[in-house]
């Protein structure tokens, strides 16, 4: 009953708060390959093509025939799987306190609820690792014990997936993965049913793009990633940008707390955190959990996957990359809240609940802009509506942009502001307008006719949170 109420309340709230609009080029693969066609070598989506969540959304897509509904309900049911590996890892029950604390500070986490809605695997793949996670480690908990074949083996089949959920959350299970092949007295039932768990996606992937066209996609993909355009650290070099980055991506984004420039209740939800993760630390310490197996376990888990991205992620420009490690960082902040509730102090019990009220706002306010256009698709809309005023219009921008527009059929020549001729083609045009999307304003060697600058909140999507666009008169006496 309670969990059927859980599960009720997670995909309700995360359908009320569906987005309805494409927000960013990486939504739109995804909108694409469940609306439109799968196709990898189009990039509908990105390589590793994610078939496992991709088949998630279309068993909802199919018989709602609404793309983004689908992609909220999977969300929901992932935020509902979350919570159950939260709770299964602590071994608390959901009616307890501590579960109780689990299972509010997960629901109403903005980075968890912001990425329910969102068209990208990300929450679905958070709910699989730590799934995964969940089950390996409880394979290896007791250290006197023999393995626990059945959970390993769930393990095992759970990892196989992930993969074709999403690649790059496998170093957060990576460790106890292979540990537990390597104390199972089964090791070949649990390879082979690995190997079937991965099957299970890859071989229709093989058959429906074809093996040598994978491999292309793959290594092009790839190659682009670790040295053109993934943000590694290879292309985003500075080592303190990174880490701001990536503290960011945890403090601000995915707890809602206090960063520059942001409203005063964060500092609140900051003050919050801060204080219940070091009194969830020390009640961790005293009973003697921070030594235990799996905790050590669980924090290389945690460490390696940290150094994965931040090395080989782009945590400068993109904050869900962090998501996998935010539920582990709740269960720290849970395990406070549950302490301070225990001590049964008027004031401490008040306390709590102000910042949860706190907590709880500063989500759904990021949850309802999150529901309003993000600033390119702003100005899609209003480059779209440019199209309609008038006959001949040319967009310039990166290809990326162009490419935005173009899927999403806003009907205009397209120029892209890396290629030269393109840009002569510009500044030789003598009819019509021309609409520079970005901050080339010296593009066309004179000043714009009008400029236009949309927003949104950064800390709802970090990518392209300001988009300008420089309109231009062929004819300067055009209205």
């Amino acid at each position: 009953m309670a969990w059927g109420a859980l599960a009720i309340a997670c995909v309700g709230s995360r359908l009320a708060t569906t987005v309805t609009y494409i927000e960013d080029p990486d939504s739109l693969r995804f909108a694409l390959s469940v609306a439109n066609e799968y196709d990898i070598a189009a990039l509908q989506p990105h390589f590793p093509g994610y078939p496992v969540f991709w088949a998630a959304v279309e068993l909802f897509y199919l018989p709602t025939g609404s793309f983004s509904a689908g992609f909220s309900l999977v969300g929901g049911l992932a935020m509902a799987g979350i919570i159950w590996a939260m709770l299964r890892f602590r071994e608390v029950d959901l009616w307890s306190v501590e579960g109780t604390a689990i299972a509010a500070t997960a629901f109403f986490c903005p980075l968890l609820w912001i990425m329910a809605n969102r068209y990208m695997p990300d929450l679905l793949g958070t709910a699989g690792a730590l799934a995964a996670l969940t089950l390996l480690v409880r394979a290896l908990r007791t250290e006197d014990a023999p393995l626990n074949e059945r959970a390993a083996l769930l393990g095992i089949v759970l990892t196989g997936l992930l993969a074709g959920l999403r690649l790059s959350y496998l170093p957060l299970v990576l460790v106890p993965a292979v540990w537990v092949l390597a104390c199972s007295q089964r090791p070949g039932r649990l390879f082979a049913a690995g190997t079937a768990s991965v099957a299970v996606w890859l071989v229709p992937m093989l058959l429906d793009t074809g093996f040598w066209t994978l491999i292309d996609v793959a290594w092009g993909q790839t190659t682009g990633h670790f040295t053109e355009f993934g943000g590694t650290v290879q292309t985003e070099s500075d080592l303190s940008r990174r880490f701001a980055g990536f503290v960011q991506g945890l403090w601000a984004d995915g707890l809602g707390a206090w960063w520059t420039g942001r409203h005063p209740l964060t500092i609140l939800v900051g003050l919050g955190a801060g204080t219940l993760s070091v009194a969830g630390g020390w009640r961790l310490w005293r009973r003697g959990t921070l030594w235990r197996r799996t905790t050590w376990i669980l924090g290389t888990c945690a460490l390696l996957y940290a150094l994965w991205i931040f090395f080989f992620q782009n945590v400068v420009h993109k904050s869900r990359h962090v998501l996998p490690l935010v539920p582990l960082l709740l269960l720290v902040i849970a395990e406070g809240g549950a302490t301070v509730w225990h001590r049964g102090a008027r004031w401490g019990r008040g306390a709590l609940l102000g910042v949860s009220l706190a907590y709880a706002a500063v989500t759904l306010v990021l949850v309802a802009q999150h529901m309003e256009p993000t600033a390119i698709a702003q100005a899609k809309s209003y480059i779209q509506m440019q199209t309609q005023k008038h006959s001949v219009v040319r967009v310039a921008s990166v290809p990326l942009v162009n490419n935005y527009l173009r899927a999403q059929e806003v009907e205009a020549q397209y120029l892209s502001i890396e290629d030269s001729s393109d840009v002569n083609r510009l500044r030789q045009a003598t009819t019509g307008r021309t609409l520079v999307v970005g901050t080339y304003a010296s593009l066309l060697n004179r000043p714009p006719d009008r400029t236009h600058r949309f927003y949104h909140n950064p800390h709802v999507n970090r990518m392209w949170s300001e988009v300008t666009v420089y309109v231009y008169r062929a004819d300067r006496g055009e209205k």
